[in-house]
């Protein structure tokens, strides 16, 4: 089981950059819980990995809604 949950933290931040980039809401609801599923299990490396990549695609995802904000209020 402990297998999966580092699989799964893996997977889901990796599929939060393009997401992120792509859908800002949908970035920030995989990249939220790869960071709760890897930050309960710091002993691998692919946890370390999932928690970077889910902080990446959770940034990324921030600016999307930023800069898509600012284009809806035509200050860009």
């Amino acid at each position: 089981m402990k297998k999966q949950n580092y699989t799964a933290g893996l997977v889901l931040g990796i599929l939060s950059i393009p997401c992120g980039l792509l859908i800002a809401i949908s970035g920030w609801v995989l990249g939220i819980i790869g960071i709760v599923l890897n930050a309960k299990n710091k002993d691998n490396f692919n946890t370390t990995a999932g928690l970077v990549l889910s902080i990446i695609g959770l940034v990324l995802s921030v600016i999307n809604s930023i800069f898509g904000v600012l284009l809806q209020l035509h200050v860009l």
